[in-house]
């Protein structure tokens, strides 16, 4: 490929990269959100369902066989699995499964769970159980934009952005290495730095005494359509670096290139 080849590459696989991860950050954001838009007691079910549930304990229990639960429907059980500490303030929670009858309504349904010995005052919080009658219905209550348009998780978006970010930006990382030999056979390259100081610009570019550069030395800048933009003079440079002097009265920026004079 030639010059213009890879820097067309190169920056559609910046493009690609961009608009992923903007997608990637979307689906993150969306996915989030969820948790503020619907409480917790709240649990959306199609009749047959079998999902996760997890709640506080309002009284001590030491084990599942401690624990018992009431609603107001017989199409809705709850098989207890565990007892453990809340996450985050450490209270007692129980976790288990809903099993949602085949022959259910669809509506709202209460369904609260506690100890079958309890002295607590404290009313088991209670879990708004709403079922739908198909899965369209749920689809379409959820708060998340993504669920609701496109029937998948937003998360699952996020994370299935994650191979193309990184192999867009791998094919930037390899472009943009080939891009930088073009033009240094060339005898240019591209400007990485700009620094405004008292005396003008200070510029960076990956020319050096390898390419024919020395102290002193005065090089020409463009930018990137070829139009000319002035001049700097080489302060200090390595084999392959070089730091150079611009008069602030000269329009220079990231990108511009740069080349022998």
């Amino acid at each position: 490929m030639d010059l213009g080849q890879v820097t067309r590459w190169r920056d559609l696989a910046s493009k690609i990269a961009t608009a992923l991860c903007v997608i990637a950050l979307l689906g993150l954001v969306d996915g989030l959100l969820v948790a503020f838009r619907e409480p917790a007691d709240l649990v959306k079910v199609l009749p047959g369902a079998s999902v996760e549930i997890n709640g506080e304990l309002t009284d001590e229990a030491h084990q599942v066989e401690d624990l018992t639960f009431t609603s107001d429907s017989d199409q809705l059980k709850v098989i207890f699995e565990a007892i453990h500490k809340g996450y985050f303030l450490g209270g007692d929670m129980w976790r288990g499964r809903l099993i949602v009858g085949p022959n259910i309504s669809p509506g709202e349904y209460n369904l609260s769970v506690l100890p079958m010995r309890t002295v607590s005052p404290r009313k088991a919080p209670a879990f708004r159980i709403l079922v739908f009658a198909d899965a369209l219905s749920l689809q379409k209550s959820s708060t998340s934009v993504i669920r609701r348009w496109f029937g998948i998780s937003a998360f699952n978006v996020s994370a299935g952005c994650l191979p193309g970010i990184l192999l867009a930006f791998g094919a930037v990382y390899l472009l943009s290495g080939k891009r930088d030999a073009l033009l240094a056979a060339s005898g240019q390259a591209e400007i990485y730095r700009v620094t405004k100081g008292d005396d003008g610009y200070e510029i960076r570019f990956s020319l050096g005494t390898a390419h024919g550069i020395s102290p002193g030395a005065r090089v020409a800048i463009h930018d990137a359509g070829g139009q000319p933009v002035g001049t700097a003079t080489v302060e200090v440079c390595n084999r392959k670096v070089s730091v150079a002097q611009a008069t602030s009265d000269q329009s220079i920026k990231v990108g511009d290139l740069v080349s022998r004079a």
